[in-house]
């Protein structure tokens, strides 16, 4: 499912979808600048192998937003429980990244 949003006032057209390992040329610089954000060191290649380990073994799911012309905006990863209250599963949104040329524009 792909999501295409258009911002009014930017006059930009956004489009988020569920990242597959397609998308993983996209996706792995924005996760690598998430965790520098968090002050990890630069590393293209454990990012990469992270991200298509989760999305293999289905152990999370990931939202990517492009620009219309491709460009990466950010991600939203998610991660699966259970919840024994409500006897159903559920989702952790661990984490969320926007990049800095992407922020405060919509």
């Amino acid at each position: 499912m792909v999501l295409l949003i258009l911002s009014i006032n930017a006059m930009t057209a956004y489009t988020i979808k569920q990242a597959s390992t397609q998308d993983l040329r996209i996706l792995s610089p924005l996760f690598d600048a998430y965790r520098q954000f968090y002050h990890q060191d630069s590393d293209l290649a454990l990012a990469e192998t992270f991200l298509k380990e989760r999305i293999d073994n289905k152990e999370s799911v990931i939202f990517l937003a492009t620009d219309d012309q491709g460009k990466g905006l950010g991600f939203t990863q998610l991660f699966p429980t259970f919840s024994s209250v409500s006897a159903q599963r559920s989702w952790v949104l661990n984490d969320l990244f926007v990049a800095d040329h992407a922020r405060k524009k919509a």
